[in-house]
């Protein structure tokens, strides 16, 4: 059996099933990669948009971040969502982009979408491993050594409350 003859090749990664297509007349790769980096892309400048918005309104440049993840996701504009969520491939604004500038069948473009959705899921998670590990660079052992004792108050606190 030849990786041409398969449709679907599913490997696990931490419990993360990661579904390569092989088969292009389903997903064409060139139109993934344009999904991926549209996404990619919208996802960039929401953050620093609304970043700078609360930066400017004296708030932590993260609560912009976060809230503009919430303005182009599932919740308000339906610019970015995921298939986990229970929507399809017309429910995103940017999968209807893709389907009528590149002219792909429905079929093609649920294929699509989840292709790219599962590539956007392993970027988000490789991104989330990288910036725990700068968080960690940027820690100084001693600032956390001087706020030790009111960090262990709260959590002790925070585990008998409850």
């Amino acid at each position: 059996m030849y990786p041409s003859d398969l449709s679907i090749v599913p490997f696990q990664l931490s419990n993360f099933n990661l579904l390569l297509a092989t088969d292009t007349t389903q997903a064409d790769s060139s139109v993934v990669l344009a999904g991926v980096l549209l996404s990619a892309i919208t996802i960039y400048f929401a953050a620093k948009l609304g970043g700078e918005l609360c930066a400017a309104l004296d708030f932590p440049s993260v609560l912009g971040e976060l809230i503009a993840g919430v303005i182009v996701g599932v919740s308000v504009l339906h610019l970015l969502v995921f298939p986990e969520g229970g929507v399809e491939a017309s429910d995103s604004l940017l999968m209807q982009f893709l389907q009528i500038t590149s002219n792909l069948n429905p079929e093609n473009a649920a294929a699509t979408f989840h292709l790219q959705s599962e590539i956007i899921s392993l970027l988000a998670e490789v991104g989330v491993i990288v910036l725990l590990f700068e968080i960690g660079l940027e820690s100084n052992l001693k600032e956390l050594m001087d706020v030790g004792p009111q960090a262990l108050t709260v959590a002790i606190v925070w585990e008998i409350a409850p």
